[in-house]
């Protein structure tokens, strides 16, 4: 792996400190967003996204064909073989056999694919798989526990009067089948797996899409309803017990033990802090313990010991800067407590389990506040 600039790929990521110090991810240009980064065994896959380049006196941005294999045991970066096309705001999935699921997406021509590519972590190379039924950008995936993957949003849905389409590809199958209609929300908020079930934890309601009129800003109503996608009738329904609180942009987590814990989002133009647990037998919801701090764009991560961990993130205050800080619920008192920060403020940041008690940070940074940012990556332990 070259010297990237601005720095040497420095020390044992995995053997260090609590959080190593960040190091650039192989990708072209000045820093990448809208890519994904998913664990495969011996590591963690970063594929596509969307590049950065300076041109003239500012930017300009490339969809990008471009992956990399974080190598747990090597410690370092590696680069892959090209996607078949390149894509961003698509969606990756773990599934059971190691593999890795791509869906959707767009590029700089199309604004919804419906190509699909799988990569396996022992050839470590992609192939096309089956099409989506819907093409879709920004679509939210799951992995149920059988393998099968389910996919919802983002579809060119023109039936506004109900919610959006999903669909289900089962392990092994060449075509995608229909998975129902959603019965209220149409821009899903947190989709999380309880059990063989599929969550959606409030959202935005069916109606008009968003749209700014005579320089108002208008979009659909928040919804506080919690829907369930069974397995058996390939259905979902609206549970009688919504959201304790109104939440638009919050971020959910699947819990050790199967419970939901959502936290933060807005709401009426302010940052929420509050978080609440979504029990799967009584299929309630109950307040938790609120974070110390209030942060928007932060990453929630569920930790194999059952607690959770909130990092980064923008603070509220005049500057909205990147926040290096971490908040840890334990799931025993409903309370949060500071962790290990991470080496460097992130917000929009992305992170996976890496094994052994690590992480696998990636995001932008800057090596100095007045540098042009980069995208670079840390092992971060709770």
């Amino acid at each position: 792996m070259r010297k990237p600039p601005g720095g040497a790929y420095d020390g044992a990521m995995t053997r260090g400190p609590s959080s190593t110090a960040r190091r650039r991810v192989p990708y072209a240009g000045a820093w990448l967003d809208q890519y994904t980064l998913t664990p495969v065994p011996g590591g963690a896959l970063l594929a596509g996204g969307q590049g950065w380049h300076p041109e003239g006196g500012g930017t300009t941005s490339r969809t990008s064909a471009g992956a990399a294999f974080w190598d747990t045991a090597r410690e370092e970066w590696l680069e892959l073989p090209a996607l078949p096309a390149p894509r961003q705001d698509h969606a990756a999935v773990a599934l059971p056999d190691g593999r890795v699921l791509l869906v959707g997406g767009r590029d700089m021509q199309v604004t919804e694919l419906g190509s699909t590519v799988f990569f396996d972590p022992e050839s470590r190379r992609f192939t096309e798989g089956p099409p989506l039924i819907a093409a879709r950008s920004r679509p939210l995936a799951v992995a149920l526990p059988d393998g099968a993957v389910l996919v919802l949003g983002s579809d060119p849905d023109d039936d506004l009067s109900r919610g959006t389409r999903a669909e289900l590809l089962r392990p092994g199958s060449s075509a995608w089948e229909p998975a129902g209609q959603t019965q209220r929300i149409f821009h899903p908020g947190p989709v999380c797996v309880s059990g063989g079930r599929v969550v959606i934890a409030g959202g935005r309601d069916n109606g008009f899409g968003f749209a700014v009129i005579d320089g108002v800003h208008l979009a659909p109503p928040l919804d506080v309803s919690t829907e369930v996608w069974e397995p058996a009738g390939r259905a979902w329904r609206t549970t009688p017990h919504p959201l304790t609180e109104v939440r638009d942009d919050a971020a959910g987590v699947t819990l050790a033990d199967g419970r939901v814990l959502v936290v933060g989002g807005w709401h009426q133009g302010q940052v929420l802090t509050s978080a609440e647990v979504w029990d799967p037998r009584a299929e309630t919801w109950s307040a938790t313990g609120s974070l110390a701090v209030g942060r928007s764009s932060f990453t929630l991560t569920a930790l194999p010991d059952g607690r959770a961990a909130v990092s980064g993130g923008l603070g509220t205050g005049p500057s909205f800067d990147a926040l290096p800080t971490v908040e840890l619920w334990d799931p025993a008192t409903g309370a949060w407590s500071p962790g290990m920060p991470m080496a460097v403020g992130r917000a929009g940041h992305h992170l996976v389990r890496l094994g052994d008690g690590a992480f696998l940070v990636v995001g932008v940074s800057r090596p100095r506040p007045d540098a042009m940012p980069e995208t670079t990556s840390e092992v971060w332990r709770p």
